[in-house]
């Protein structure tokens, strides 16, 4: 028995230390500008710049991503289907089908943003000033908002109402279908860019939508399945290589650079 156990040892390390570059499969979030979004069918975004170069550098393993809507991901990731995705806030208190979690890739602020008019009232005060509001929200997003935030939702005083995208969200914000949008900020911000640009947002809509708080600021990572019952036996070895490859790209100031592209 003991010889048959070191085999099997020898036999699995063999595989990750010798055999061809394995391809390994990123699901991302097909919706999250600037940092994943689809491109008349292209794949773009910071993140994907940051694992496009981490795949060229990793020893072992070639990535390739594949794009879906945040529930679907979610799902793939929950059933054990799929290996990784990115990019997750840690849950390590819900999400008991994500484990391990690699080194953090960057940070990202969440924020509600109202209406001029919504503001009318002063409201400093997450979440209990948003009382009474209906409060959008990307489909998926579940731990935007905050414990707090998700009682007053179960206990209806606050009305959260979900569309798929930041595009969408906005657009429901100037037409007063909804009070306030909790989204990332920066995507929020890229997402009115290039809805002014095309024509989707008048420059007077865009005035009337203002920044009310800061929800939060959270580190982003790559998360992997723990449901695979040892399909992806090269996973130990695959987050070692993957957290050194992103610790040397933050310590060189390079991911902050990619960033920075996106912002010229």
């Amino acid at each position: 028995m003991k010889f048959i156990l070191i085999s099997i040892v020898i036999f699995l390390f063999s595989r990750v230390s010798f055999a061809e570059n394995i391809e390994v499969n990123i699901l991302v979030n097909d919706s999250h500008p600037p940092y994943v979004y689809l491109e008349q069918g292209d794949l773009k975004g910071i993140y994907i710049e940051v694992l496009k170069r981490v795949s060229e550098r990793m020893s072992g393993y070639t990535l390739t991503y594949y794009p879906a809507p945040w529930q679907r991901v979610k799902k793939l990731i929950e059933v054990g289907k799929s290996f990784a995705f990115v990019p997750p806030y840690y849950h390590g208190h819900d999400w008991h089908y994500v484990w391990p979690y690699s080194i953090s890739i960057m940070d990202e602020s969440v924020v509600v943003l109202c209406r001029q008019d919504v503001l009318n009232t002063p409201r400093p005060n997450w979440p209990k000033d948003y009382v009474g509001l209906i409060i959008a929200n990307n489909s998926g997003y579940d731990g935007f908002g905050g414990p707090a935030f998700r009682k007053f939702v179960k206990e209806g005083a606050i009305t959260l109402a979900e569309a798929k995208t930041t595009h969408q969200n906005l657009l429901r914000l100037v037409r007063n279908r909804v009070d306030c949008y909790m989204g990332n900020q920066i995507s929020v911000e890229w997402t009115i860019k290039t809805m002014l640009e095309s024509g989707d947002l008048t420059m007077t809509e865009k005035e009337t939508i203002v920044e009310a708080a800061v929800i939060s600021t959270d580190a982003v990572y790559m998360g992997f399945t723990n449901r695979d019952q040892g399909k992806f036996y090269y996973k130990l070895d695959f987050v070692k290589k993957f957290n050194n490859e992103i610790y040397k790209m933050k310590k060189q100031g390079e991911i902050l650079r990619i960033y920075a592209e996106y912002f010229k």
